[in-house]
């Protein structure tokens, strides 16, 4: 690439790119703002952040009224998950190239403040005509995942976007999707080599509380756990209220309290800031994540991988879907085939002593982190 450095927008969405928020998705989008600003001038559109992430050479643009002015500064606009139906079509009518990672919004359908509503049909109609327009409206697209991959490329037949040209000129269609693997920026990997770890429990629940997972058979391996002797401490690290999770985390509360381990499980009911998150991590001896078999589980790969790999440590999943594809082929950690309390506790059991309090552990070496893989996107945005 010659002359001036070609002006990239990312639209955040509802994600606060902010330390004091511990949403996946603002984290990628921080760290993939900061890997692409090695070649491009990047400019990231939040909600505000008072407390921004580390963007490195990116800059934060705090959410205003100057959407329009931004985009007719900008060369490329990418946005991330169901793009906002205004700045879509204000970035269709300003004309810069339209990037998109995004999904067919299948989980949306499940969600409670939808199925409250007086017509979630309608409602839930709503978010997949979103979908649509901006299938038809975006030039490129990223994905994370091979799964992640065919829906989105399906999602572009059946909106009339690929043609015998497109076929005929790429058998991977590369031109039009490009595949951005879940890793993390060199920052991150900084972050986690000076981190002093401050230990919280020694398994930790590291994906939220939503209504597709089953984070009550975490509880019931811990109370079974100390049946057998072998007393485990575990945290939910994300269940501040929140609408579509409340009752979810009062349930699960229950749940801890009827198994009578209330002294050895904490649902963590407070905003976690990312350098505390960093810290907790770093401490724990495994993460768990299990989900119940549903489409959200097969077409999607869970984000909070990214901090297994980051920190080297195990992540027991369950055997349903994306996600379980990746720690079987990537790692690190084991996929339950069959997840139960028996089945979980007996994974436990055998990761948590290989892992033992305040033991050496061996750095896990993840080649796909975001520097390697972003240069991919640069033939595409520097033309």
């Amino acid at each position: 690439m010659t002359g001036a450095r070609r002006r990239l927008l990312f639209d955040a969405g509802d994600y606060p790119v902010s330390q004091a928020a511990a949403s996946g998705l603002a984290v990628r989008i921080a760290e993939l703002a900061e890997t692409l600003s090695d070649g491009f001038a990047v400019t990231v559109y939040s909600p505000d952040a008072p407390d921004p992430m580390h963007l490195g050479g990116a800059r934060l643009e705090r959410r205003a009224d100057r959407w329009r002015e931004l985009l007719d500064a900008t060369d490329a606009v990418f946005f991330f998950d169901v793009a906002d139906a205004d700045r879509l079509a204000q970035a269709v009518e300003a004309g810069p190239l339209i990037v998109s990672e995004t999904a067919p919004p299948i989980e949306h359908g499940t969600y409670p403040s939808l199925l409250l509503q007086d017509a979630p049909e309608d409602r839930y109609r709503e978010v997949v005509e979103a979908y649509q327009r901006q299938v038809r409206a975006s030039h490129h697209f990223i994905c994370r995942s091979r799964v992640e991959r065919a829906t989105v490329l399906a999602s572009l037949v059946t909106a009339g976007r690929v043609g015998v040209r497109d076929l005929t000129g790429s058998a991977t269609l590369d031109h039009l999707v490009t595949s951005v693997p879940i890793g993390f920026s060199r920052h991150s990997r900084l972050v986690a080599e000076r981190t002093t770890p401050e230990p919280l429990a020694d398994v930790l629940w590291t994906g939220g509380i939503w209504s597709f997972y089953d984070p009550y058979v975490l509880v019931d391996a811990v109370s079974l756990c100390a049946r057998r002797g072998l007393r485990i401490t575990a945290a939910f690290l994300y269940g501040q209220p929140h609408p579509d999770t409340r009752e979810i985390v009062e349930a699960l509360e229950k749940r801890i309290a009827d198994r009578a381990v209330a002294d050895l499980v904490t649902v963590v009911r407070r905003p976690v800031t990312h350098r505390d998150r960093d810290a907790y991590l770093t401490a724990a001896r495994a993460f768990v994540c299990v989900a119940r078999p549903g489409v959200e589980n097969d077409t999607c790969v869970r984000l909070r991988i990214r901090d297994s790999r980051l920190y080297g440590v195990p992540m027991i999943v369950d055997g349903f879907g994306a996600t379980a594809d990746e720690v079987r082929r990537d790692g690190p950690g084991r996929v339950l085939d069959e997840p139960s309390p028996e089945t979980l506790a007996d994974a436990l059991t055998e990761t948590l002593a290989a892992r033992p309090p305040g033991g050496a552990v061996n750095a896990f070496e993840y080649r796909n982190d975001l520097w390697g893989l972003v240069p991919r996107l640069h033939d595409l945005l520097g033309r």
